[in-house]
Order: C-alpha cells, then sequence, then structure tokens
C-alpha cells in the first residue's frame, strides 16, 4: 500500500491518512513513547496536518487530470477523421447482435 502511484506521485495510504506508514513498527517501550510525544498534540499542528492533507489531495487531483489530459491527446493522435456524411447519404448498419440482444431483454417487448 505504500507504493507511490505513476499517475498521482503518491501513494493511496499517504493520501488517505496523511502519512507514509512505517515499515517496521517500535519494538521497545522508549521508542513507542518518543513516537506518541511526536505525534500532532495540540490544535494548531492537528490544522496544519489537516491542511497538508487537503494539499497533498489537491495535487493528486490535479495530477489524475493531466495524466488523463496526457493519454487522451496521446490517444487522438492516431485518431482518424470522422468521415464527411451528409444528409441522403447510406451507411451500413450492423445488426449481428441485435437479436441477441433482443432475446435477452426484458419480456415486455413486441417484435415490430
Amino acid at each position: 500500500m505504500s507504493t507511490k502511484n505513476a499517475s498521482t506521485g503518491y501513494a493511496p495510504f499517504h493520501l488517505h491518512l496523511g502519512r507514509i506508514p512505517r515499515l517496521l513498527p517500535p519494538l521497545t517501550p522508549e521508542k513507542v513513547r518518543a513516537i506518541r510525544e511526536d505525534f500532532p498534540s495540540d490544535i494548531a499542528n492537528a490544522l496544519d496536518a489537516i491542511m497538508s492533507l487537503k494539499t497533498d489531495i489537491a495535487d493528486a487531483h490535479d495530477a489524475l487530470l493531466a495524466s488523463r489530459i496526457a493519454q487522451a491527446h496521446s490517444a487522438n493522435v492516431h485518431r482518424s477523421e470522422d468521415p464527411p456524411f451528409e444528409v441522403g447519404d447510406f451507411a451500413y448498419l450492423s445488426t449481428a447482435h441485435r437479436r441477441r440482444e433482443y432475446l435477452n431483454g426484458s419480456n415486455k417487448r413486441v417484435a415490430k
């Protein structure tokens, strides 16, 4: 869960909880006490942590949007132009799977 996402640049754990998980938990009581003292104990530190988390989430959102735009651009590079249809032109309509879709639908339909 602590692997960074290529699109956002953040780990999902970091965006959800605001921090990266520790690899090993502290095993001695002294280290546990020291870690408890490091946690924000007053309101100012808590508000700073919340604002930092909001900023990280906004950065990840912006990175996802930029990634989506880049992917759409690269997909559209290889796309061909739309065919120029005009009123009165004939077009082929593939009905290969229409019967199966009709038979799998609800029973309230009537064949025309």
